[in-house]
């Protein structure tokens, strides 16, 4: 419909009626039907619509989330947070409101849902997650059968809703354009409670469809593993060689699904403990690159494991080892800062041994949560973000001495253009960690997280950097923190970027600025690296020819007797410094104008003077006057020229 006020053949008559030069203003408004289409799923992945009801939690100042399947079946799930609950209003404006969010307005405020100083904030003080209220329709990825249970602190009561959604056919949303399409059905009951401290969220999901039970039980790859198996025993028309996972959840009949067909292998043990188990996972991760080069997930990983992975990736977790802006001076990574401005160049930090980058650059996207810490369990392992900065490199050799992290923070003048032009304020902060190999591929590239959470994941593009450095940014792994903005640019299935959007093209180009000093720098340390190689390869020479001169003193003259060291002065030189020709044979030619001798480099003069020592401790010069051995130097010396015509 064109307008709750006005249909569009309304409209259409005042345009009709209209003279010449006159105009009429109405308001755009949206057709049902792409609610209709929203209800029918707008995530790629599960783990993208428990990413989203992970959010709505964090949101509610949870502070704990607990996910349960019934891993290898996948016929039902059920998440569980202890945030502040729904009151009966909030559940209704929810069910009566899809992508009319009470979040960021004053609505929110009334309802209890934003914090009354803020409305961008949670009631504990989070930056919001959730934006546009569809979160709802984040399970119908999952199911079409649903039930909430939801309680605040203090009611003695909690509510109840169970929901079914509708799948609507593309007949039937093109038979009326006049129609009203009905998304689901909702019903509502209230029942008593005890526990007046109890608060917080559960969502079950049952019934789950069966796109996403074969999904999560990597159906489709098992089932091609059995057939290309079945082929290598004769079976013609093969697909190609499929491998099964190194680790998965376990496999189950598809139609009798209470018999296990293979036992799970996973990385953990059952009785580790949640956050164990996690590391234990990462392990798996990190450890096989030793076995295999750089693996990526999907050669790891069935889908459900794959998933866990994806998760602690996108919500807004602790890290496993420390957020990277903790990075300390005695961690072992050399450290920049990275410039805003256009033509400058990365700057090198020392930091003291226990400051920290954060200290040091007065970054705050590393600051504790308000509300008290989020963590995530599913089925029993607690979720971190998986991102371990080694101060080790990987075993490719390099001229770069360790890995190297290069840090920035950018406040953009957006705050100064008119928001309906700009979008607003946008503020964020980032690193960008080099290693010789980063592992698992599936983190090469840049991860944008908007206020702790994101959906994009790692993009190993740099959101389409076109220079040609395709080794070097397959040695960085870069996370980008937007700590204000952004938000307007990201698309409702908050997996993409409206690319034309102003904060977008501003973090685009400032990661390009970016990438391209860490390329300069890199190759800059490489270019030192190169000229120490040269060095040091040189100076072994020097002291393999020095030791074996002194091998033939000690030969033919005794080892007490140490060779002697010349000094050649050639002509042009200047009169050398008393401490340069201290024990030194000198051999003079600068006023022998008629030897002529050649200016040799460095390592060849090295050889002639050898070689003199060598006829010494063999006594050849012995009888050889002083002027006859300039001049026997001087000839041997033209050997070294270039012949070569």
């Amino acid at each position: 419909m064109a307008s709750t006020a006005e249909t569009f053949v309304e409209i259409a008559q005042k345009v009709m009626s209209l003279s010449e030069g006159e105009s009429y203003s109405t308001e755009l408004a949206v057709d049902d039907r792409i609610l209709a289409r929203v209800t029918d799923g707008i995530y790629r992945q599960p783990a993208s619509a428990l990413r989203e009801l992970i959010s709505n939690s964090y949101d509610a100042d949870s502070t704990r989330v607990v996910i349960q399947t019934d891993a290898p079946r996948f016929e039902r799930i059920v998440i569980r947070d202890n945030g502040n609950g729904m009151s009966p209003a909030i559940l209704a404006h929810l069910i009566t409101h899809i992508g009319g969010s009470s979040k960021r307005t004053a609505r929110g405020k009334q309802l209890g849902t934003v914090s009354v100083g803020d409305v961008k904030c949670s009631p504990g003080g989070r930056r919001l997650i959730g934006k546009i209220g569809i979160g709802l329709f984040a399970v119908s990825q999952l199911t079409q059968h649903f039930q909430i249970i939801t309680k605040r602190k203090g009611d003695d009561f909690r509510t109840s809703a169970v929901v079914v959604l509708r799948t609507h056919s593309e007949e039937e949303l093109s038979d009326d354009e006049e129609a009203k399409f009905q998304t689901g059905s909702v019903s509502l009951t209230k029942e008593p409670s005890d526990d007046l401290n109890h608060h917080g969220t559960e969502i079950i999901l049952m019934n789950l469809r069966p796109a996403t039970r074969k999904g999560l039980r990597s159906s489709e790859r098992w089932e091609a593993i059995e057939y290309v198996a079945g082929e290598e025993e004769g079976v013609t028309g093969a697909i190609g060689r499929v491998e099964p996972p190194e680790y998965h959840v376990g496999r189950i009949d598809e139609v009798r699904t209470d018999l296990l067909q293979m036992k799970p292998r996973l990385p953990w043990e059952d009785f580790q403990a949640p956050l164990e188990k996690f590391e234990a996972l990462y392990k798996a991760v990190s450890e096989t690159e030793t076995k295999v080069q750089t693996p990526t997930l999907e050669s790891l990983f069935d889908n459900y494991l794959a998933a866990l992975w994806t998760l602690s990736l996108s919500v807004p977790v602790s890290y496993l080892a420390g957020h990277p802006f903790r990075t300390r001076g005695s961690d072992g990574l050399g450290v920049y800062r990275l410039s805003n401005k256009k033509g400058e160049q990365a700057e090198e930090i020392i930091l003291d041994e226990k400051e920290t980058i954060s200290e040091r650059l007065y970054l705050t996207s590393d600051k504790g949560d308000p509300v008290g810490g989020f963590q995530v369990l599913l089925d029993g392992v607690e979720l971190r973000h998986p991102i371990v900065l080694s101060d080790e490199l990987g075993h490719r050799r390099n001229r770069v001495d360790s890995p190297l992290l290069f840090v920035g923070r950018c406040v953009t003048p957006f705050s100064k253009v008119k928001p309906n032009i700009g979008g607003g304020e946008l503020e964020f902060e980032a690193y960008f960690y080099w290693n010789s190999i980063i592992v698992p591929k599936d983190n090469r590239g840049v991860l944008i997280r908007v206020h702790g959470a994101s959906g994009t994941l790692f993009d190993e593009t740099f959101l389409d950097y076109r220079v040609s450095e395709l080794t070097r940014l397959k040695q960085i792994m870069a996370e980008v923190y937007v700590t204000k903005g952004l938000d307007p640019a990201i698309n409702i299935d908050r997996e993409s970027f409206n690319n034309a959007h102003p904060h977008y093209l501003y973090l685009r180009d400032w990661i390009h600025g970016a990438l391209r000093q860490i390329t300069n720098k890199l190759k800059a340390i490489n270019k030192v690296g190169r000229e120490k190689a040269k060095q040091e390869k040189k100076e072994a020479a020097k002291n393999q020819l020095e030791a074996f001169v002194s091998s033939v003193w000690a030969r033919q003259r005794g080892a007490e007797v140490s060779p002697p060291d010349f000094l050649l002065i050639y002509p042009g030189d200047d009169e050398p410094e008393p401490n340069d020709i201290e024990d030194k044979l000198i051999i003079d030619l600068r006023y022998e104008t008629a030897l002529a001798p050649c200016r040799l480099k460095e390592s060849d003069n090295l050889k002639l003077t050898s070689i003199a020592s060598i006829l010494s401790a063999h006594g050849i010069l012995d009888d050889v006057s002083y002027r006859r051995f300039k001049l026997l130097l001087a000839d041997i010396s033209g050997v070294f020229e270039n012949h070569d015509g």
